[in-house]
């Protein structure tokens, strides 16, 4: 499950090590790693055999794998 106050504070953990200011995180900044996150949890799916997965005409398709 992803934790948005995980990642906002990662987010500030990473500006205020920089020391960029102000350290509050952005929606666009939260997005990506959001992004990110999700990208890797379905990879993972896949890879156990939960979710199937197909190229659309623009964009990929996930399907649950139903047990027989």
């Amino acid at each position: 499950m992803i934790d948005v106050i995980d990642i906002i504070c990662s987010i500030e953990a990473e500006k205020e090590s920089k020391n960029v200011f102000p350290t509050h995180a952005l929606l666009p900044e939260i997005m990506v790693k959001v992004k990110s996150e999700v990208k890797d949890e379905l990879n993972r799916l896949i890879s156990e055999g939960k979710l199937n997965w197909c190229e659309t005409l623009n964009t990929y398709g996930f399907s649950t794998i139903k047990n027989k």
